[in-house]
């Protein structure tokens, strides 16, 4: 009887998932990388848009706030947010906000932020950005 089961058993998908497997954090062919209103990597509320247009009215709009994703953390990942400079985007990074308020992520943690909203707080505890 073990053998009649085994038999009617529905093929093994595995292959097919193997084949068509894409690297983590990559874009299927015919899909664009560049944000669009419909397809936001993140979201930012209206206290970081304030907050990055303050810091690009002191440093004359010659900033961006990159965020990267790192291991650590209670649950195996930290966010991380650094300031940088315009110039110093590179290939990798995607652009996902707008000229007025850039936000540059690693390619690599797309997909972990994808949806996510970056916030500003500021309170008695600590001014900083936060997901």
């Amino acid at each position: 009887m073990f053998h009649l089961l085994k038999r009617n058993r529905a093929p093994k998908l595995r292959s097919a998932l193997i084949k068509n497997r894409m690297p983590y954090g990559s874009t299927p062919e015919g899909e664009s990388t560049q944000p669009n209103a419909h397809n936001q990597i993140i979201h930012l509320t209206s206290d970081a848009i304030n907050k990055m247009k303050q810091i690009n009215l002191k440093y004359k709009n010659s900033k961006a706030l990159k965020v990267s994703v790192e291991a650590g953390g209670c649950s195996g990942f930290q966010y991380s947010f650094s300031l940088i400079d315009k110039t110093n985007i590179q290939e990798k990074d995607l652009v996902a906000y707008n000229k007025e308020c850039l936000v540059v992520i690693d390619k690599g943690a797309a997909e972990m932020l994808r949806n996510s909203k970056i916030d500003y707080t500021n309170n008695l505890i600590a001014k900083k950005f936060v997901i």
